[in-house]
């Protein structure tokens, strides 16, 4: 595609950039309060499981094939009965940051109608806010019954909260996906993009390594867009981006760890 854009004729034309400092004084996501919901459900039940410690079996099932037979067990620690609850939590702290990323990204720019453009892009990080927030709600239900299955089996309610709450889950991205655009803006027909076609698009080739790796030093953002589909991206000249990845990591590590 570079190769394409460098054998296109160039024109010089007058540069529009419009700014709307109002911008980050709009409510753009829902409160990370709302994850307390989350984190209290967690101890609740680390509590129950706590009570019940000496109720459950000397060998701790962990793994599951899909006709319900035990393929992974470990010896009954207070870790191990508890493991689900630390990834929980890492899963929540991961979420949380989602939210925060959604809140704080570079803000996006149009010189054509930029306050319609501005309202369909907060009404655009808000969805993904709440999506956010239930996404981490239905996980955090769905690691509740994996947990008080240790003591009171049920295959089969098991399998099928695991079915639907990853069926929810996906249809909800699938469907916020195909009602907007990146940034809040709606689908178009051809004719509409025709007619946006005019509007030159930053030409930011040089921050994209290999198209989809955001690395520009000279901009403080943290998260921005991506650059297609749909969703948020890290700057990686940022320090603190590799150190988001290092938490993604040890979150899997972790996981795989306290399953074995």
């Amino acid at each position: 595609m570079k190769k394409i854009k460098e054998t296109l004729t160039t024109v010089e034309v007058p540069q529009r950039v419009k700014i709307d400092t109002t911008f980050r004084q709009n409510k753009l996501t829902y409160s990370n309060y709302w994850f307390l919901v989350h984190m209290a459900i967690i101890v609740a039940i680390a509590i129950i499981t706590i009570l019940n410690y000496n109720a459950l079996p000397n060998v701790i099932p962990m793994k599951y094939d899909l006709q319900g037979h035990v393929t992974s067990s470990v010896p009954k620690t207070y870790l191990s009965v508890l493991a689900i609850n630390l990834v929980q939590l890492g899963i929540i702290a991961l979420m949380m940051l989602v939210n925060w990323s959604i809140k704080t990204s570079k803000q996006q720019l149009t010189p054509s109608n930029p306050a319609q453009f501005a309202a369909d892009h907060i009404r655009f990080r808000r969805k993904w806010s709440l999506f956010t927030i239930i996404t981490g709600l239905l996980l955090t239900i769905l690691f509740a019954f994996i947990q008080i299955n240790m003591f009171v089996p049920n295959q089969v309610l098991l399998t099928a909260i695991s079915l639907i709450t990853s069926v929810a889950i996906l249809l909800g991205a699938i469907l916020l996906s195909l009602t907007g655009r990146q940034g809040g803006g709606k689908i178009r027909n051809h004719q509409e993009d025709r007619e946006r076609s005019k509007e030159q698009p930053v030409n930011d080739d040089d921050y994209w390594k290999l198209g989809f790796i955001y690395f520009n030093p000279k901009d403080p953002s943290f998260t921005v867009e991506k650059r297609y589909g749909i969703g948020w991206t890290i700057n990686f000249a940022r320090p603190l981006s590799w150190v988001l990845v290092l938490f993604i990591i040890a979150i899997v590590v972790l996981s795989r760890v306290l399953s074995q």
